[in-house]
């Protein structure tokens, strides 16, 4: 199969995210790239790709969580590597099992979170409500996060990511574990979301994705597999599964002939 080629920057907006040249790896074993791709500001970019695709590794370095063994990355035009305070205090991440503290109430997690990424005592009250109300978790804001359910621990998770008011919004498998309703609601949120931030979201929901984004990044073992519009892959992301269930097939192929 001939993968399509990468589309690159989305419009002619100055970029959010400009990635060059990023590789990430483990010794002998490359986890990711060579990637180089920018992201627009104001857009929303899913990531796809199989397990062990390299995902993960991807929006670790974009959020600023992993050093990349090599390449460059600036968000908002800061360098990541060279300024990594600065680049960070633009950036909100939920990686896939959200940093949360159970024992405390939903609130008082949130001004912990605002605190540590730098509010001030006059901006964080008003953060934190903003963030409350944003994420939907005004309810059980008085609550023990430790004994909210799965889906409003996930939307707590996405109140910590943007109690600071970042440009860019990094969502590492928001959806996962949630049930159909809960997606819908999260999928609601997130549009809200890209309403005022840019947002980069990985998922293996291929409909949502193709609901909720913009535009699509497929990662397969490591490399830019496909960048293209969600538009293009079909309102079903039926195009798109066809793409990765092709990948699937070539992946076997490939080790069973070497």
């Amino acid at each position: 199969m001939s993968l399509p080629a990468p589309s690159g920057a989305n419009g002619d907006l100055d970029p959010i995210v400009r990635a060059v040249g990023l590789e990430r790896r483990y010794g002998d074993l490359r986890a990711l790239g060579p990637v180089s791709f920018d992201i627009a500001a104001g857009s929303a970019v899913g990531v796809l790709g199989l397990n062990g695709a390299g995902k993960t590794t991807l929006l670790r370095i974009l959020s600023g969580d992993l050093r990349p063994t090599s390449g460059s990355v600036r968000v908002a035009g800061v360098d990541l590597l060279d300024n990594p305070l600065e680049a960070r205090s633009r950036i909100g991440f939920l990686p896939e099992r959200p940093p949360l503290y159970r024992e405390m109430t939903v609130r008082s997690f949130l001004r912990f979170a605002g605190r540590i990424k730098g509010l001030g005592r006059h901006a964080l009250a008003a953060r934190v409500e903003s963030a409350i109300v944003r994420a939907g978790v005004a309810e059980v804001a008085h609550r023990i996060v430790g004994r909210l359910s799965h889906g409003y621990r996930q939307r707590v998770g996405i109140a910590q990511a943007i109690v600071h008011g970042p440009e860019l919004v990094i969502l590492d498998e928001p959806t996962n574990g949630l049930d159909p309703v809960q997606v819908a609601g999260m999928r609601e949120l997130i549009a809200q979301l890209a309403e005022e931030s840019s947002v980069v979201i990985s998922s293996h929901v291929l409909s949502e994705i193709s609901k909720t984004c913009d535009r699509v990044i497929v990662i397969h073992e490591g490399k830019l597999a496909a960048d293209r519009e969600a538009e293009l892959f079909g309102p079903s992301g039926g195009e798109l599964e066809d793409l990765l269930k092709t990948l699937v097939e070539e992946t076997k192929t490939e080790k069973t002939t070497t």
